[in-house]
């Protein structure tokens, strides 16, 4: 089927028209869709169903036939084609056409409904504009309520055909069809038919927020609630859409609103919970879920989130524990496996084998067995036309995207093709939109199972698979590890290895993965010139003079998240600011909003002899701002053991250098490998008394670091980390080398 701008244009005319009972109008419109492209095959199915409602069967039949014949793999064509059969009396037929169906494999509820039909089911008379009788009413509710749902769909289908004003008939078809986009129509039309039933409007939100229509989904919802505002699952689900649309402080209400109703609600309190993480108020979250777990010790969703929370304040040790209880609680609880591992890559006294048979385990425990033997149907010829598909939750303004950028939007046209495979279920932002337009295909995959969304990769006939996520929130490792494409990669957004035997490469570089660690890793190592790229859609600042040549006095700096920054990163500060006078540190992120967060972090100085003028603490601003506020900096401090990636990139674009450990981890050393890229090494230590000493040695150098803060720009920008094209040619000579020797080692075929 294609589709143009004006087709897509009539198609949700039409449908809108149809719902509001507009049938003249709907039928012009699907006409119009069908004068432009014949081969429309949902215009020719909708205009079929149409005609069916208003009576004309000889001509639906005409329409739902050419549907079926363009189309035959839709099996919502055969259903109704056959149903319309049937309606028409024509019940031989449509016994023959549903054997022919079952035959080929057609399969579900609704086919055994029809099959129902077919041996038990007398026709209805022709369309009446009354109301079924009671006795019919009731019958109908009866098979609903029983859980009769074959049956009940056969009956709701007939009774919306003969008293289509009969609002119960199609809320009770909506309710029982299974498929969530063939139930949106007939629970629209319940809304419409019975504005007063609030669970037809709270029905209707359900499939909405399914079928990822949000902003209409909150509306279902809130209609629902004007009419029960007593409704705490109503609240609750409201929350949670309002939360995926990045409404957080809505949600919150809409979260409260609910355990006000019913205080014992414990989704709606970890729903609540997770919101307040979205705020970076962890205080108040903590004790969400804490409270949770007084209400139920044994829920394992809380100890994971509680984790999250605990990691967010520095707690590390306390959240590996958290994480730990969920996994007892619940083995296969990937998440809290994932975050376990994430947890533990900041730990100050991790080690890499450690880590790295952790990533092991839980590709033992979660996704081995899912590895499939099928063999891949791409065409083995070395030298065609490539496809690549990327995985990730962050094809949007995220940190992630500026690492990977280039690889959706600088591609060889010539050379490649690439899809998009989004696992976020938010709005658009001009990032999504950026990268939706420069892409070949663009697929999101946040409401598909893992198994759908395989089976769209292989559809797709994606020859390179990548991961941008690895053990970071929102992954889909459990894709990759059906092995949906001949070779796969993880890279860029959380590359740190994945411990999946069905992860074929692992892209890093000689710093991060030095070449005597390879052999800790499932993944094969292939170096590029620098782990991570760059991709800046925005002009920056301009470039300011060093600050301290007018305030005569060292300006520290650590944009970086919290969770990042461990008690030893904020002793080693102490220490600088004590030995360095008059000097002062600058943080800056989100969850610095928060005063609870702000009264934390100025504890660990005072506790270590500073007062509080010395240490500057700056929340949420836009990303211009937020550079802009690098020009109050004249060094920038790398947290340990987990340090900073695009927060050093972006440092270093508005020309302020980044002192960085060396961490014994892969984690610990991003920063290292962005500065010996630039040839900058001298910025790298080994200790944490070195640290200490380069902070003080540095800081005592205003006429270098003056003349380095006019310079780094432009060396950044020249390097192979921020010349995007270049960075993405290198990228896919890579791509190009892996399928050579995949096709050498399968053989090849033109």
């Amino acid at each position: 089927m294609s589709t143009t701008p004006s087709t897509v244009h009539y198609l949700n005319q039409a449908v809108a028209q149809q719902l509001a009972g507009e049938f003249d109008a709907a039928e012009r419109s699907y006409l119009e869709i069908l004068r432009l492209d014949p081969q429309h095959s949902e215009a020719q199915h909708n205009m079929g169903v149409l005609l069916l409602n208003r009576g004309a069967s000889d001509d639906a039949l005409l329409y739902l036939l050419a549907a079926l014949e363009i189309e035959p793999s839709r099996g919502q064509y055969w259903i109704s084609y056959i149903d319309a059969l049937f309606k028409a009396g024509q019940r031989e037929a449509a016994q023959q056409v549903l054997e022919l169906a079952v035959q080929q494999g057609l399969q579900g509820e609704e086919v055994d409904a029809l099959c129902f039909q077919a041996q038990e089911i007398a026709p209805y008379s022709p369309v009446s504009a009354g109301v079924p009788s009671s006795q019919e009413q009731q019958t109908l509710l009866a098979l609903f309520n029983a859980g009769q749902q074959s049956e009940a769909a056969v009956l709701a289908r007939r009774m919306t055909l003969a008293y289509p004003s009969f609002g119960v008939g199609w809320k009770v078809l909506g309710a029982v069809t299974v498929s969530d986009k063939e139930a949106l129509i007939p629970m629209q039309q319940a809304a419409l038919l019975c504005p007063d039933d609030f669970e037809a409007h709270y029905n209707l939100g359900l499939i909405l927020q399914a079928l990822g229509q949000l902003d209409e989904a909150a509306a279902s919802y809130r209609r629902a609630l004007q009419l029960n505002p007593d409704y705490a699952q109503g609240y609750n689900n409201l929350g949670v859409t309002l939360q995926e649309l990045g409404k957080f402080e809505e949600a919150e209400a809409s979260y409260r609103r609910a355990v006000l109703i019913k205080p014992d609600y414990l989704n709606a309190y970890h729903n609540l919970g997770i919101v307040l993480q979205c705020l970076s108020r962890f205080d108040e979250a903590e004790a969400i879920h804490r409270k949770i777990l007084q209400l139920n010790p044994d829920y394992p969703e809380a100890h994971c989130n509680l984790g999250i929370v605990l990691l967010s304040l520095g707690k590390n040790d306390e959240a590996v524990k958290c994480f730990r209880r969920a996994l007892q609680l619940k083995p296969d609880f990937v998440v809290a496996h994932s975050n376990l591992i994430f947890c533990l890559d900041m730990a100050s006294s991790a080690d890499l084998s450690e880590l790295l048979q952790e990533r092991k385990r839980w590709d033992e425990r979660h996704a081995a067995r899912f590895l499939q033997a099928a063999p891949h149907s791409n065409t083995r010829s070395p030298d065609r036309l490539l496809r690549i598909g990327y995985v990730s939750a962050d094809f949007r303004n995220h940190s992630a995207s500026k690492a990977f950028g280039a690889m959706l939007t600088r591609y060889d046209r010539r050379q490649f093709e690439v899809f998009a495979y989004s696992n976020y279920k938010g709005e658009d932002d001009r990032y999504t939109r950026l990268f939706r337009e420069n892409v070949t295909g663009w697929r999101n995959i946040s409401a598909m199972s893992d198994e759908a969304a395989t089976q769209l990769i292989r559809d797709d006939l994606i020859d390179i698979l990548v991961d941008l996520s690895g053990h970071s929130a929102g992954n889909r490792l459990l894709i990759f590890a059906r092995k949906p494409a001949p070779v796969q990669i993880t890279a860029w957004g959380y590359a740190a290895g994945t411990g999946m035997r069905a992860m074929d490469v692992f892209f890093t570089d000689k710093v991060i993965v030095p070449p005597e660690e390879q052999r800790f890793y499932s993944e094969e190592i292939r170096y590029l010139p620098s782990a991570l790229g760059s991709f800046f859609i925005d002009p920056f600042p301009d470039l300011n003079e060093l600050p301290a040549l007018n305030l005569g006095s060292i300006t520290f700096g650590s944009f970086n998240r919290l969770a990042k920054i461990s008690g030893q990163t904020y002793r080693i500060w102490a220490q600088i600011l004590l030995q360095v006078p008059g000097s002062c540190l600058i943080l800056k992120t989100p969850e610095l909003n928060e005063r609870s967060n702000r009264e934390r972090i100025l504890r660990y100085f005072e506790n270590a002899g500073l007062t509080a003028d010395r240490i500057v603490m700056l929340g949420r601003s836009s990303w211009f701002e937020h550079m802009r506020a690098y020009q109050q900096v004249d060094i920038a401090l790398d947290p340990f053991p987990h340090g900073g990636g695009m927060t050093a990139m972006e440092g270093l674009m508005m020309g302020v250098p980044v002192i960085t450990l060396n961490w014994p981890i892969l984690t610990g050393r991003l920063s290292s490998s962005l500065m010996t890229t630039l040839g900058l090494q001298d910025w790298i230590v080994q200790s944490e008394d070195q640290y200490l000493e380069l902070a003080i040695k540095k800081s005592a150098q205003l006429r270098q670091l003056s003349a380095l803060r006019q310079t780094l720009r432009g060396l950044f920008s020249a390097s192979i980390i921020g010349d995007q094209g270049a960075y993405t040619r290198v990228v896919e000579q890579e791509y190009r080398a892996l399928w050579r020797e995949w096709c050498a080692s399968n053989g090849e075929s033109n």
